[in-house]
Formats: C-alpha cells, structure tokens, sequence
C-alpha cells in the first residue's frame, strides 16, 4: 500500500473506502494467507506484565513454573487450571475483569482444603475458553464452540460462602 491509501493486489484491481483497502478480484488462497499472517505480526506485542499489577503479573509467572501442590489427588488436573489461569492473563481477559471490578480472588482464587469451597474463574474453567466477561458473570465455550456455560462472579462455591476465605493458586497447598 503506497501512500496514496491504495492498496494493490497482484493481478486484480484495489479501492479504498474510508482507507480499508477493498478487494475487486481476490489472488490465489496463499497471497490472502500470507497477508493475514502478516497483519497477526504487525499487532502490538503484549505488555511483559498482561496488563495486570506487577505483583499478580509475577505470582502468575511463578505459578508457571512452580511445581503441583503435594495435596492434590491429581496433579494432572493441576497443569490445566494453570493453562487456564496463564490463558485468561494472556488474552488479557483478567485486565478486563479486574477493570470491571473483579478481585483476583474472583480471577485465581482456590479453596484452602480443595476446589469444592471455592473456585475462581481459572479453576473452573476447566480447558474451556472465555467468549464474554461482565462484572458478574463470564461466559465459556468449550473447544467446539457449541457448548456454553456461564460462570456467576460470587455465586454458588464462587464467593457466597461466609467461612471460606480463598487462597491464591500460586500459595494453594504450599
């Protein structure tokens, strides 16, 4: 695209409208593939701390490398919740929820015994990925797309109880 707002394509003709290039005739699938993988690399490269307080953006690069709780019956669950927890820091899902007023209790918190007391929104995602995020709810889809389920910030196991106080997954069973 020159400075003129025109974009060209080989071997067929561009306009511009309201200076996004628009297509008349489409090259071959690998000239339209290579230009998207193009536009992914000029997108701006995320902030070392996912946009998160220091503090939080740390303890989660820790809970990267630290090794599973000796508590758990399984630790191969363990390694996805912190897929999980490392997905919604990434995708800056948790920036926006700590925005709308979210606690990172709410984001990363665990029960101290187990999952059943309490679980924050990376415990119980569980492989799914988040498509929607509000001040009181998520919304997940699982890997087909097909299949929703809705996460309700302080409901049921996800805050309401009076006696349970959450800990952090990076100090859960340590």
């Amino acid at each position: 695209m020159g400075n003129s707002g025109r974009a060209t394509v080989r071997g067929g003709r561009a306009r511009t409208i309201s200076s996004i290039p628009v297509c008349m005739s489409v090259g071959n699938w690998r000239d339209i593939a290579a230009a998207a993988q193009r536009q992914e690399r000029r997108q701006e490269p995320l902030p070392d701390n996912f946009g998160l307080p220091d503090g939080l953006s740390q303890a989660l690069r820790e809970l990267e490398i630290l090794q599973p709780p000796k508590k758990l019956e399984k630790s191969a669950n363990w390694q996805g919740v912190v897929t999980d927890a490392m997905t919604i820091a990434r995708e800056q899902w948790a920036a926006a929820a700590l925005a709308l007023g979210w606690s990172a209790e709410d984001l990363f918190g665990i029960g101290p015994r187990d999952d059943w007391d309490f679980q924050g929104l990376a415990v119980w995602l569980d492989g799914r990925r988040l498509i929607m995020l509000d001040e009181a709810k998520a919304i997940a889809a699982d890997v087909s797309g097909e299949r929703r389920a809705v996460f309700l910030r302080g409901g049921m196991r996800h805050g309401t109880h009076p006696f349970i106080t959450p800990v952090m997954l990076w100090d859960f069973g340590r």
